[in-house]
């Protein structure tokens, strides 16, 4: 079982706030992209991380050829940055996945995209101006997985929002489609 917090849909989460979240405000669910989507980097990690066990392998078995060129100092040298550089490289992707979310309050939607350490740009608008909600599911793994994006049209200055890679999109459509069918029957 997944820990919530590592989890990519959240309901009614705990303990958790965001900047500018309005005192009487409440957070109702975090999407993020289906942890499926980590699985490409992941498989690349793995690669990177045996890459330098393979080589050492390959230079011992050349090692009557080049004994004066490489000493074991050299090898550990560079296969301690090949280290630090593939646990850069994990830990960057991990973020990346990590705080992509999308915010769904009673009040309204926050897209938060996070593309490197230092580029935030977080976006949001009111339940009241969404106007559609749409989500599609193209191809066989998304199929497979139950992956999909989420479209929504707003009548806000940024008009298009997009939810991409969640889980079940279906359930994610009509968890949106009944929050704003409730606060414009309100309204």
């Amino acid at each position: 079982m997944t820990p919530e917090i590592l989890s990519s849909t959240i309901n009614h989460p705990h303990n958790v706030r965001f900047y500018g979240e309005d005192t009487d405000e409440e957070i109702l669910y975090i999407f993020r992209a289906s942890f499926v989507m980590n699985l490409g980097w992941m498989l690349i990690a793995l690669f990177m991380l045996l890459a330098p066990i393979v080589f050492t392998i390959f230079l011992v078995f050349l090692s009557a050829n080049i004994s004066g060129l490489l000493s074991p100092s050299l090898i550990f040298l560079t296969n301690a940055f090949w280290y630090v550089f593939v646990l850069g490289f994990i830990f960057e992707r991990f973020i990346h996945w990590f705080f992509n979310v999308y915010i769904i309050t009673n009040k309204r939607i926050v897209d938060m995209d996070y593309y490197h350490m230092l580029n935030l740009r977080v976006s949001e608008a009111t339940l009241q101006n969404i106007e559609d909600v749409t989500y599609q599911q193209q191809g066989a793994f998304e199929s497979l997985f139950n992956l999909g994006h989420i479209y929504i049209q707003t009548a806000a200055e940024r008009r298009e929002f997009e939810f991409n890679n969640v889980s079940n999109p279906a359930k994610v459509h009509d968890i949106l489609t009944d929050l704003v069918r409730e606060v414009k029957g309100r309204a």
